[in-house]
C-alpha cells in the first residue's frame, strides 16, 4: 500500500512539474527602476522576439494586455518578424499598436537577415513607428522630456553597428534620462562606453530553458551556453540593463522549459 502511495504521488509531482515546465501563458515582467532624471513615473512596454507568434485575431490578445497594463510608450526591441514566416502578423501588430502608443522599433537579426527590413520600415512610416538607426529622439512623456535612443542589429556589420552607437550621442542630453534600445545582450561592454541609464535588449529568449532559482538560462544564440545575460534585471554602475525572456511561444527548435514568454513592463520613478 505503501509503495503505491508513493507512486501515485510521484505520478502527482511528475504531472504538476510537466504542467509548470511547458506552460506557455504569457506573463507580464514588472521592474521598478528609480532615478533622479525624473519627476513623474513612466511606464515602458517592452516587446522583444515576437517572431511572428499569433496572440489572437490582428495579435488582439496581446494588445488587450497592453491596454490593461496603460504603458505611456511601446519599445519595440528586435526579431519582431521571423525571417523563415510571412509579416502579416506582424504588420498587424504594428497598426494596432501605433494607434494607441508612441512607439519605437529597432531591428533584429531576423529583420536584417530575412530580407523584408524595408517592408518593415514602410509599414512603421506608415503608421508613425520610428525606426531608430543610430538616432535619439527627445520626447517628453507625462510632461517631462526623456531620450529614446536605438541602433539597428550588428548583422549590419560591425563598422555600421560602432557607428550608430556613436551617432545616438550626438546631440543627446545626458542631464535626462536616457534609454537604449538594442537588440543583443552581449555588446553589454560597448554600451556602457556612452551615457545611457536604461538599455534594453532580447535576444536570448530567456536562454530557452530554466530552472527556477538554479539555471537562468541552458543556451542562448552568440553567449553559448549557461549565457551570462539570458534574462531579467542587470545593475552596473552607472546603467541598467533589462533583457526580455521574448513572446516567440516556442523556439524554431525546442520548446521553452520554465520559461514562459513574457511581456515586459519597466516603470522609471523618482528617486
Amino acid at each position: 500500500m505503501r509503495g503505491i502511495v508513493i507512486i501515485f504521488i510521484a505520478i502527482i509531482v511528475i504531472f504538476v512539474i510537466y504542467v509548470f515546465a511547458f506552460d506557455n501563458e504569457l506573463v507580464v515582467r514588472l521592474y521598478k527602476i528609480p532615478t533622479d532624471k525624473v519627476q513623474s513615473g513612466i511606464r515602458i512596454g517592452f516587446i522583444a522576439d515576437l517572431h511572428n507568434s499569433e496572440y489572437g485575431e490582428n495579435q488582439k490578445d496581446l494588445m488587450d494586455r497592453l491596454t490593461e497594463l496603460h504603458p505611456d510608450i511601446v519599445l519595440l526591441g528586435g526579431d519582431i518578424i521571423d525571417e523563415n514566416s510571412s509579416i502579416k502578423n506582424t504588420a498587424a501588430f504594428i497598426a494596432s499598436v501605433a494607434k494607441a502608443y508612441p512607439c519605437f522599433y529597432v531591428s533584429g537579426n531576423n529583420e536584417v537577415s530575412s530580407g523584408q527590413i524595408q517592408a518593415i520600415k514602410r509599414i512603421c512610416a506608415d503608421t508613425g513607428v520610428v525606426f531608430l538607426e543610430g538616432d535619439c529622439y527627445n520626447i517628453d512623456i507625462n510632461g517631462q522630456d526623456i531620450n529614446i535612443c536605438g541602433i539597428d542589429d550588428c548583422l549590419i556589420g560591425e563598422r555600421e553597428f560602432n557607428y550608430q552607437l556613436e551617432t545616438t550621442m550626438i546631440d543627446c542630453d545626458t542631464n535626462l534620462y536616457t534609454v537604449l534600445l538594442s537588440h543583443r545582450p552581449e555588446h553589454i561592454d560597448k554600451y556602457l562606453n556612452f551615457e545611457y541609464d536604461l538599455i534594453l535588449s532580447g535576444h536570448t529568449h530567456g536562454g530557452i530553458w530554466r530552472l527556477p532559482f538554479i539555471i537562468n538560462g541552458l543556451y542562448a544564440q552568440n553567449q553559448g551556453l549557461f549565457p551570462k545575460y539570458a534574462g531579467g534585471i542587470y545593475e552596473f554602475d552607472k546603467a541598467v540593463l533589462i533583457v526580455s525572456r521574448g513572446l516567440e511561444k516556442d523556439t524554431n527548435y525546442f520548446p521553452r522549459i520554465f520559461n514562459p514568454p513574457e511581456l515586459v513592463i519597466v516603470d522609471i520613478v523618482s528617486e
